[in-house]
């Protein structure tokens, strides 16, 4: 019996050890499979869990003006960034996969969803942080939402511009949790504050992230999205960098050579050069704000090549309130404010006034139906079809010729001249100098073609025509309303200072250039804008325009713009003032739109300048001594002086006006269908035909912004 149990007892034991020992084998082999057969694979896994990748932004290429003053740049911003997906990961590893759920609308097919409360997350994670650093910043509920969705891929930017001794105690007292880090992000700059706003644009985060992807397939966080900044986002900005840290489970960071050796650092994108001139768009700007400018626009242009020396629209606003995003209420003063001060005035259309008539001079001689010797006798008023036109001053002038008829700012004159030229050969004059074309210096979105209104034009626009005006034809005196640059007329000021250019410099109308060259952060020339592109000429016998150029010339020297003059300098220009109506809240408001453009010094025209300014009194009064301002400051600055380019503040809009020492007899209490009787240089159009509102057609979409 007693042998009987030792043999159980010693089978047993066998047992136990052939199991043991098949255990420990199959460990053996395990570890064996996985550390020398599967080494690779688990140190990759491995990597995988302690490695995390942060993303290097480049910093945006500068914008700098012609001479190489930097009018958009970066700086450098100390930034809390939020990871949310290592945030949310690193998460559920310390809480056992456990996560905070929050219940989304129920899908198409009725089924119950939800997502991962990535706000609770957050909050939980920052919170110690928080603490210890007393930080007050709140969280955007919304925005992280968001960004989790559908950017996780990038860094949420919490805080940014801190302090130097937040980020030394968040250093010193090793706060980082994984997916919470301190880092040196470029931030964008705009130099001078509101200077040259409506031409610089602004950035902020991309709507579309899948449209904006950067070399290495994340989206961009940044990109223009306005002015110069959009439409040349593709060569200002950079390529992102990368870099790997070995980070501990309680989010320390473990040096790790091989994963320095990994980094790739960002790329600067590349530097813009406009071919605005710093010291020109500061006099602008400047001379329109010291006027009391509520609303208006300035172009200045060298009228040998074509190039945009200023730019100016009034009201403006400062870019840098958009970095990093702009608040809510920061972007509902700006869209709420009435006088629009995100509207970019130089690129969108008003009626002319007489400026126009100066087009209208060119059309009649080159057409041959008139010639400079052409006379027209001006009484106070003259009958056309069924209606009758005032003239700007009442008061019978007799027989006139061209030259002379240009000097005083005849209407009755250029009724009759129009009439004799032929709308289809002001029409095709206007086409030639690119009226009713759009130039796309900031892209076709934000700019008005305008109107060149005739038959054809008539034809395309018909049925919107009979709806709101019950106009079924042209008629003679369609033309004779279009002769002064009232009625249907609309031009941009960029549009009648590129005209201008041309009769400046004998005739070549120049393509406007706003941007000259590219150059890569190695110093290399990438792109070029060749400058002086022609885009046609006149075609007009140069004794014709001399004879034109002699008008513009006396406009300044005894006509109706004398406050234009400068001493030791001749000026050519021409005054004009359109009515119109604007909404102001729930009101309907006559509006003067009053212009004066120029060009000098007259014997070798170095400047194209074009002032119109809303709600003034009139173009000789209102405009010409803006210009004279402006064209003084210029001309002292050919002779050695200096413009010291300050910061500025945005220029704010209003609709009181502008202040003038004259008054004029215009009836501003006169409803549209009234006969009103002006005098200066205010344009008297049909008492039934003002100027209008364009069909929709030609109604930009420039006015809106998207946030």
């Amino acid at each position: 019996m007693l042998d009987e149990d030792i043999r159980v007892a010693g089978w047993r034991l066998g047992i136990l050890a052939l199991t043991v020992f098949a255990a420990v084998a199959v460990l053996l082999s395990r570890l064996w499979t996985v550390q020398i057969v599967n080494q690779d694979s688990a140190v990759q896994r491995s990597e995988a869990q302690t490695t995390v990748r942060a993303r290097i932004a480049p910093a945006r290429g500068a914008i700098c003006d012609r001479n190489g003053v930097m009018l958009a740049e970066n700086r450098p911003s100390f930034d809390i960034d939020f990871y949310l997906d290592d945030l949310q990961r690193n998460y559920g590893e310390s809480h056992r996969g456990r996560k905070p759920m929050i219940p989304l609308p129920d899908g198409k097919d009725g089924k119950k969803r939800a997502e991962i409360d990535i706000v609770e997350i957050v909050k939980e994670s920052i919170a110690p942080i928080k603490d210890t650093l007393s930080l007050t910043a709140p969280l955007n509920e919304k925005e992280i939402r968001e960004h989790y969705r559908t950017n996780r891929d990038l860094p949420y930017h919490y805080m940014t511009d801190l302090d130097f001794a937040t980020v030394a105690n968040f250093e010193e007292r090793n706060l980082g949790v994984a997916g919470i880090r301190i880092s040196q992000n470029p931030a964008r700059i705009y130099t001078y504050g509101a200077f040259a706003s409506h031409i610089l644009g602004y950035v902020g985060q991309p709507v579309n992230q899948s449209e904006h992807l950067a070399s290495d397939g994340t989206p961009y966080e940044t990109i223009g999205r306005h002015g110069i900044e959009a439409i040349m986002d593709a060569q200002l900005q950079g390529q992102p960098g990368s870099s790997f840290q070995r980070v501990s489970s309680q989010g320390y960071t473990i040096p790790d050579k091989k994963l320095d050796a990994l980094r790739t650092d960002p790329t600067m994108g590349n530097t813009l050069y406009l071919t605005i001139d710093a010291r020109v768009q500061y006099i602008a700007e400047t001379a329109m704000r010291e006027a009391g400018v509520g609303r208006g626009a300035v172009v200045v242009m060298d009228p040998r090549n074509g190039d945009v020396l200023a730019m100016v629209s009034i009201p403006s606003y400062d870019p840098n309130k958009f970095i990093p995003r702009i608040s809510e209420k920061d972007w509902n003063t700006l869209n709420q404010d009435p006088t629009n001060p995100l509207f970019n005035r130089a690129l969108h259309t008003q009626p002319p006034g007489s400026t126009y008539k100066i087009m209208v001079a060119l059309a009649g001689l080159k057409s041959g139906n008139v010639t400079v010797n052409t006379d027209f006798d001006c009484p106070g008023a003259i009958q056309i079809d069924d209606h009758l036109f005032h003239n700007s001053d009442s008061a019978a002038a007799g027989t006139m010729s061209l030259v002379h008829a240009i000097c005083v700012s005849s209407d009755v004159f250029f009724y009759q001249y129009g009439i004799k030229a032929g709308i289809e050969a002001i029409d095709a004059m206007g086409k030639l100098v690119g009226f009713g074309h759009k130039w796309g210096l900031l892209g076709d979105a934000d700019e008005d073609a305008g109107i060149l209104p005739g038959p054809e034009w008539m034809k395309d626009n018909d049925a919107w025509l009979k709806k709101t005006h019950n106009i079924d034809h042209w008629s003679r005196a369609q033309t004779a309303n279009t002769s002064i640059g009232q009625g249907f007329v609309l031009v941009t000021p960029l549009q009648m200072a590129t005209f201008l250019c041309a009769v400046a410099n004998g005739g070549t109308v120049y393509q406007p250039r706003l941007y000259s060259h590219v150059v890569d952060y190695k110093g290399d020339t990438v792109a070029q804008i060749p400058q002086g592109q022609v885009y046609n000429t006149l075609d007009v016998k140069p004794s014709d325009l001399k004879a034109v150029q002699e008008g513009m010339r006396e406009v300044v020297s005894e006509g109706t713009g004398t406050r234009a003059q400068v001493p030791g300098y001749e000026i050519a220009g021409k005054t004009g003032t359109a009515q119109a109506h604007i909404k102001v809240g729930g009101d309907v408001r006559r509006d003067l739109k009053c212009w004066f453009y120029c060009y000098g010094p007259f014997e070798a025209p170095r400047y194209v300048t074009c002032v119109v300014v809303e709600g003034g009194v009139w173009g000789g009064t209102t405009t010409a001594p803006i210009v004279e301002k402006i064209m003084e400051r210029l001309f002292a600055l050919d002779k050695g002086s200096t413009e010291n380019v300050t910061f500025l503040q945005p220029a704010e809009g209003n609709f009181n006006g502008s202040t003038t020492d004259e008054t004029h007899s215009w009836d501003a209490s006169a409803k549209p269908g009234d006969t009103v009787t002006n005098d200066d240089d205010t344009d008297a159009s049909s008492p039934t035909m003002p100027s209008i509102d364009a069909p929709p057609s030609a109604r930009s979409s420039g006015s809106k912004h998207i946030h």
